[in-house]
């Protein structure tokens, strides 16, 4: 009989272990500015072949405001993520929204989970709004980056200071907001943000990490062969867009997308050099 006991107490530990521990994957997501399939499977512990099966994508290109499945009605998808005890209100800082911040990019930055985040605020969504603070714990870890500052940066943040742009001529040879050329527009976005680029589409293919069409993100650098190899880069904007120096008669700055015929024959592929 107390053999018997000791069974049955360890078994129910055991199940409140097990439950302890394991978190259900969201069944939905809605996608915000910025998102792209790599960066959605990656916060919620799936993978992007799982999430295009789930939702019947044949593309990687999502819209802002597009509900993906995330878990089958069949099936329960799981994590191996470990929920954390609750938060105590020793060591809480605050964090200053920035433009192009969300709830995973903070988390991230300072070694915690997005939950704890939500529970340390009183949060009920993802919604945040830039300039207001937000509760944090712990300190801020410096973000890999090719850049010698250590500074992060964000995609979105890119994007928006590259649009700053728009409609500014092309010059062949610029790198100045009097005339840029392709290379010389990426070179000079990615400078405000402390990376630096070599000054050619051919030397800037050379820098990052190599992504694949389906896994790009906004900021990451998009490569054509527009006359003989590496010829022309813009920066992939999200949404199948770039933003990019074109030409003298397309209007200098401007965006473009990656499924127009004249890209679409000749792109070559891109480069991660944010993280």
């Amino acid at each position: 009989m107390k053999k018997t006991a000791q069974i049955c107490v360890l078994t129910i530990f055991i199940s409140l272990l097990v439950s302890g521990v394991v978190a259900a994957v969201p069944s939905t997501y809605t996608v915000k500015t910025g998102d792209c399939l790599w960066n959605i499977a990656n916060a919620n512990g799936v993978t992007v072949d799982q999430i295009k099966q789930l939702n019947g994508l044949t593309s990687d290109f999502l819209q802002i405001g597009q509900v993906l499945k995330l878990t089958s009605s069949s099936a329960v998808v799981q994590s191996t993520a470990v929920v954390t005890a609750p938060i105590s209100s020793e060591g809480v800082s605050q964090y200053i929204i920035q433009p192009g911040d969300n709830l995973w990019s903070i988390a991230l930055k300072y070694g915690t989970t997005v939950d704890n985040l939500k529970i340390l605020n009183g949060l009920t969504s993802d919604a945040l709004y830039a300039g207001d603070a937000l509760k944090v714990t712990g300190t801020p870890a410096a973000a890999p980056s090719v850049s010698r500052s250590g500074d992060s940066v964000s995609g979105a943040r890119v994007v928006a200071k590259a649009a700053q742009y728009l409609g500014t001529p092309y010059r062949y040879g610029g790198s100045a907001p009097g005339g840029f050329d392709c290379s010389g527009f990426t070179s000079y976005i990615f400078k405000q943000f402390n990376i630096y680029l070599n000054r050619t589409a051919a030397g800037q293919y050379s820098q990052g990490i190599a992504v694949s069409k389906a896994n790009l993100c906004s900021g990451d650098l998009v490569f054509f062969n527009t006359y003989g190899g590496i010829s022309h880069v813009g920066i992939y904007a999200g949404n199948g867009q770039f933003i990019h120096s074109s030409s003298p008669s397309s209007g200098g700055v401007i965006y473009s997308a990656l499924s127009e015929g004249y890209y679409a024959s000749r792109y070559v592929g891109a480069r991660r050099v944010i993280k």
